[in-house]
């Protein structure tokens, strides 16, 4: 039988849950040609909120441009450009991109799998950011009479690139001109998308309408849960799964990955409990025990006793005076710089009231320990 738990992909469908005042609003702003930056943490359902969306519009054209781990001008505009390639199949298209193209050494060959026309740039000529306006004119010609929406996802690792605020003034420059275009912008690293959209000296400053996509409300996703449970002749008990969501901090993507757990971890007819959760647990840690070990690889001494003590006793008051007091700790600003450098490396995740971890099954592994 078919698992019928997704995580780690965009899901839409009778695999997604909720979100219908989001979704509404999304709609609302792009049919009106606004454009909207779409924030939250990782696995909280942000490219599938965004997918879901506009896939269900009547004129449900968009261009989905993946920017994660971009790390120069020259791998954002290829990024953009393969996008392109492949939103807009047709050899007369792609005569003309090799046309207008023709100092990247373009060239036309057919996709083996597809059997479709395809188009590769030289990867010796190096692009900059100079380049990144003439990419996206492709974008409006792409578009053509048509109504387009284009989504930037992971936008904020455009910070990494050289020449971050030229590169940002140059997008910003072309993109405030393509008018009859929306541009979706989706970013998992607050601070990051804050510098890029609400810092007063960023070209995108105001640019855009937040939308926050948070957890979904207990009682929905546990319908959903219960019904894809009840797929596979799986009951779930009393209780469980608001155990569930508390081990997963409520995060979808990882709540439906310790459900995808719990289902492997049983057969048909099972009533799911505690010690079910307790082995869907010991899957993950075994699945990813080598990671994790990776991670604590990384961290000096003090990092890691910050890491198991942020680990057993919550991250709410990191520090504190009962905080120092549980780690061991007798220097407050060796305790920061080590909280600091955990979230720099991704390990742990700064919201209003405190830290968390960006992955709650390695916090759940430190526990064991």
């Amino acid at each position: 039988m078919v698992i019928p738990f997704k995580y780690g992909q965009i899901v839409s469908g009778k695999d997604f849950c909720g979100r219908k005042a989001l979704i509404g609003q999304i709609l609302g702003y792009v049919t009106s040609g606004q454009n909207i930056v779409v924030l939250g943490e990782r696995r909280i359902g942000k490219s599938s909120l965004v997918y879901q969306g506009l896939k269900n519009r009547k004129e449900g054209r968009f261009l989905y441009i993946d920017l994660m781990g971009v790390k120069s001008n020259d791998a954002l505009c290829r990024r953009i450009l393969r996008a392109i390639v492949t939103f807009q199949q047709g050899a007369g298209w792609l005569a003309r991109v090799v046309k207008s193209l023709a100092h990247l050494k373009p060239s036309i060959s057919t996709d083996p799998v597809t059997g479709l026309p395809t188009v590769s740039f030289d990867t010796s000529v190096e692009m900059n950011a100079r380049s990144v306006p003439e990419v996206l004119e492709l974008v409006e010609s792409v578009k053509g009479k048509k109504a387009l929406v284009v989504v930037l996802d992971e936008f904020q690792d455009v910070l990494n690139v050289e020449d971050t605020r030229e590169t940002l003034a140059l997008l910003r420059g072309k993109i405030q001109f393509q008018r009859d275009i929306p541009y979706v912008f989706v970013g998992s690293i607050r601070h990051k998308m804050d510098a890029i959209f609400s810092d007063h000296d960023s070209p995108f400053f105001k640019s855009a309408i937040p939308i926050t996509v948070s957890s979904l409300p207990d009682e929905e996703f546990t319908d959903f849960l219960k019904k894809k449970f009840a797929s596979g002749d799986r009951n779930v008990a009393d209780g469980l799964l608001e155990r569930v969501f508390e081990i997963s901090h409520r995060v979808p993507g990882d709540v439906q990955q310790l459900c995808e757990a719990l289902w492997e971890i049983t057969e048909e007819g099972e009533t799911l409990g505690d010690k079910s959760l307790k082995h869907a647990l010991e899957l993950i840690f075994s699945r990813e025990q080598k990671s994790y070990e990776s991670y604590l690889a990384l961290l000096t001494d003090l990092q890691q006793r910050c890491l198991k003590t942020l680990a057993r006793v919550g991250g709410e008051n990191v520090f504190s005076k009962a905080f120092m007091r549980a780690g061991g700790f007798t220097n407050a600003s060796s305790v920061r710089r080590a909280v600091h450098r955990l979230t720099d490396l991704n390990i742990l995740y700064k919201e209003a009231n405190g830290y968390r971890f960006i992955n709650p099954f390695f916090r759940a592994w430190l526990l064991t320990l």
